[in-house]
């Protein structure tokens, strides 16, 4: 891997969809690492999460939508509001986030985070 932060930026950038997923994973909090005994998880529409950092910071929502191209996460109820007054969501970096309760329907994530995937 190259130290040269152009070409950092780029092939992050540039990455297929499926290596942007690595892009939008979050930390899990206290009581899911201890459930599932790993730190952090994918980011999927339907988890609720708090936000650690910025204007919204401390604020807890659902997720709307994750954005793989963009490699960012929409918050219910984390929205700017544009000129002509209509409000849009605001794009966070999941980096910025920290998942408190995960989205179980989908047995094959569930297998997934509890290892069981063999």
């Amino acid at each position: 891997m190259t130290r040269q932060p152009t070409k950092q930026r780029n092939d992050t950038e540039r990455a297929s969809l499926h290596e942007k997923q690595k892009q939008v994973r979050s930390t899990l909090s206290e009581d899911l690492r201890e459930e599932f005994d790993r730190r952090r998880a994918r980011v999927n529409a339907g988890d609720t999460v708090e936000v650690l950092r910025g204007d919204f910071a401390g604020e807890e929502g659902e997720v709307l939508d994750v954005d793989l191209r963009e490699a960012v996460v929409h918050v219910e109820d984390v929205t700017l509001e544009k000129a002509d007054g209509e409000d849009v969501p605001r794009a966070l970096d999941a980096s910025n986030l920290r998942i408190v309760d995960l989205d179980l329907e989908d047995d094959v994530r569930e297998a997934r985070l509890r290892g069981d995937d063999e």
